[in-house]
């Protein structure tokens, strides 16, 4: 009987949220809602900036191992990145900067892996 229920909470739940998973998209730009989702999206994914940086130093030749420089910097930048999305978060109903604006550039972290594929080719 415990079973039974289980399987059935469990299906429920899957249809629920199966509606929302597909039609999840980004907001237009300049409107609070694109700037509380790009806050949430940079806090949630600030350790992209980590592995990006691995990769980036990777194609570099230097003296140093590469790893130190990309762990370093990837270090920063996705602290630098968390907190610019807990700023977006806590202030994203006010227009600041002009046109909710992003803070960082790019504006998304995965952003920097579209870029890279594109020198790449």
């Amino acid at each position: 009987m415990k079973l039974k229920w289980t399987c059935l909470f469990s299906l429920l739940l899957s249809v629920l949220f199966s509606q929302n998973a597909y039609s999840a998209e980004l907001e237009n730009t300049g409107t609070a809602m694109r700037k509380l989702q790009r806050g949430f999206l940079n806090m949630a994914l600030s350790p992209w900036e980590l592995a990006h940086e691995l990769t980036y130093d990777k194609k570099t030749d230097s003296a140093v191992p590469t790893w130190v420089g990309g762990l370093g910097r990837g270090s920063i930048y996705t602290a630098g990145r968390a907190l610019t999305g807990v700023y977006e978060l806590v202030t994203f109903p006010i227009p600041v900067p002009r046109n909710y604006e992003p803070v960082i550039q790019p504006e998304f972290a995965w952003q920097h892996f579209e870029d890279s594929s594109e020198t790449a080719s």
